[in-house]
């Protein structure tokens, strides 16, 4: 009896024990929510993830992945809510999650679009800036530029097939880099040019300067092979060095070289004095030390001596570059001035009267020659707006004279001829040249100092003047659609305009372009006239600083020209 009990007591254990877990099963079932509301978060979550794995591939800085990548890590964090009898809370937190993950997914395109955006943008800039630096190195005659402008021609074209902000950012530190090295560029010259000098004041005191001499070679050598940031950085250092170097050496001689640089420093003040600078102080400081180097007896003497004027010389280097820079402004604006107003243009169309130069007056190079002096912080800005202006000032006289040449205008000009020898740029082997002429509104095309052929064209208007100077062809394409930079109202604004041929020679939008509104070039339509398409006669000006061509004659160029040509405007 008792044994029939205890076996029931087992039963009824046993049934209650798998009652409990047929319970648990059932609510365990509950929770799990509908399956395919759990693929769907599943499948979002890992379409957010490949996303994510995209743009890290393309470029987009993890600084900006960030949130979203902390906020799908919240996510991943949570879990389906335990429902009793009903899967209702789970499939809800599926739904939920799901419509995170394609929140998140729909914030990780749009910033993909917004920094891909606003890299293109930078590197549009960056190239600008490259660019406009080039370009003042190349007024200033270095021929080491010329490597930094195929560098630019190779950016140029990786902005052109750029997709991704990995592309757009190599694009700007390559550009960066090379405006650093532009920069740097200037004081490695003046650190080698003041080797060289310090070389030749040692020969004139009959020193054996042969080592120093093939020092310099080497130096001069690597100035030209430089195109890093770090090989001017490296340049400039070996030359403080040097230069440090040749003041041991020089210990024998200073007494020679003390005379030598005295010389050199009054030579400096009349200079300066001529300027117009006020140079009492350093009279007084030559003075000083005229009187220092009479006394001295010993090598120590002479080498206090020495250094004293090396750093008078130094410091009236600054008033000296400054005085140099704003006289020769003033004659470059009277020079402007005085052809100008003689030298007129007499439109019978609006009865205007117009400067054959305006090109380089205020509302031309000339404000830029302005800037540049008044913007100039350093000895080594106003040596570079020094080297603008006398560069204006060349292409100036240039235009001088070709007024008076009478040449045929599709025959080789000699002001052609003597800027492209200026530049380099004639020879056997000198490639090709754009020269144009805005007195004869012509364009003469030469290939390795041959003439090729001429096109009468038309330039930048009055208030719109085309740039003078050295450039070269940055931008090439074939066909494409100008926009115009300025707001509707403005009298320059222009409606959205299909351009067969343009090749861009200028930073700022500088073309030649085939203009197939016009049916006049040559002498007179970069002034107010009437333009004659066929039956019909109407008002025309200038462009708005491009070089406008006839369309034909405009694609002949664009097929037979080629990036990086160098162009000559004057």
């Amino acid at each position: 009896m008792a044994h029939f009990s205890v076996s029931r007591r087992r039963v009824r254990k046993g049934i209650l024990t798998t009652t409990i877990a047929i319970l648990v099963m059932l609510l365990l079932s509950a929770c799990n929510g509908d399956p395919q509301a759990q693929q769907t978060a599943i499948q979002s979550k890992a379409h957010l993830d490949s996303l994510l794995a995209h743009a890290q591939n393309i470029g987009i800085p993890n600084d900006m992945l960030q949130p979203i990548i902390y906020q799908e890590a919240q996510l991943s964090t949570t879990n389906a809510p335990i429902g009793v009898f009903t899967d209702q809370p789970a499939t809800s937190y599926y739904s939920n999650l799901t419509q995170r993950y394609q929140i998140l997914t729909v914030q990780l395109q749009g910033l993909e679009y917004q920094v891909t955006q606003q890299l293109d943008y930078q590197a549009t800039l960056d190239l600008q800036k490259f660019e406009g630096a080039l370009s003042q190195r190349q007024a200033q005659g270095f021929i080491e530029a010329k490597t930094f402008a195929d560098q630019l021609d190779q950016d140029q074209n990786l902005l052109a097939k750029a997709q991704y902000p990995k592309d757009y950012i190599q694009i700007s530190y390559s550009a960066r880099r090379s405006i650093q090295a532009l920069h740097l560029m200037g004081p490695a010259y003046e650190n080698l040019v003041s080797l060289q000098q310090t070389i030749k004041q040692l020969q004139a005191s009959h020193l054996d300067t042969t080592a120093l001499l093939q020092e310099a070679k080497e130096d001069l050598q690597l100035f030209r092979t430089a195109n890093k940031p770090e090989d001017f950085t490296q340049f400039i250092d070996r030359m403080n060095a040097q230069l440090q170097e040749t003041v041991v050496f020089s210990s024998q001689a200073i007494p020679y070289v003390g005379a030598a640089k005295l010389k050199q420093f009054s030579d400096d003040i009349n200079l300066a004095k001529k300027y117009g600078e006020n140079v009492t102080t350093f009279q007084q400081r030559l003075t000083a030390d005229q009187a220092a180097l009479n006394k001295a007896r010993t090598i120590g003497d002479y080498l206090k001596v020495s250094t004293q004027i090396d750093s008078d010389i130094a410091s009236i280097q600054f008033i000296l570059t400054q005085g140099y820079a704003n006289y020769l402004l003033k004659q470059y604006h009277q020079e402007v001035a005085n052809w100008g107003n003689t030298h007129q243009y007499h439109d019978s169309y609006d009865g205007g009267t117009y400067n054959l130069d305006y090109e380089y007056d205020q509302q031309g190079i000339g404000s830029n020659a302005d800037a540049a002096v008044q913007s100039a912080q350093t000895i080594d800005d106003h040596q570079s707006a020094t080297d603008l202006i006398s560069n204006d000032l060349l292409h100036l006289k240039a235009m001088e004279a070709d007024y008076n040449d009478k040449t045929p205008w599709d025959q080789p000009h000699a002001t052609d001829i003597q800027l492209m020898k200026h530049y380099g740029l004639y020879g056997p082997s000198s490639g090709e040249v754009f020269v144009v002429s805005f007195v004869e509104q012509t364009l003469r095309y030469y290939v390795n100092g041959k003439l090729v052929r001429a096109f009468y064209i038309t330039s930048g208007q009055y208030a719109k003047p085309s740039p003078p100077g050295l450039w070269q062809i940055v931008l090439r394409q074939s066909p494409t659609k100008f926009k115009s930079s300025e707001p509707k109202g403005s009298a320059f604004w222009y409606p959205d305009t299909n351009i067969n041929f343009a090749m861009e020679y200028h930073y700022g939008g500088y073309f030649f372009h085939d203009s197939w509104w016009r049916a006049n070039y040559g002498p007179g339509t970069n002034f107010p006239h009437y333009d004659t398409g066929g039956d019909e006669t109407f008002a025309g000006n200038g462009s708005h600083g491009c070089i406008n061509m006839q369309e034909q004659q405009a694609g002949w160029l664009y097929a037979n020209s080629s990036y990086g040509a160098a162009v000559v405007v004057y």
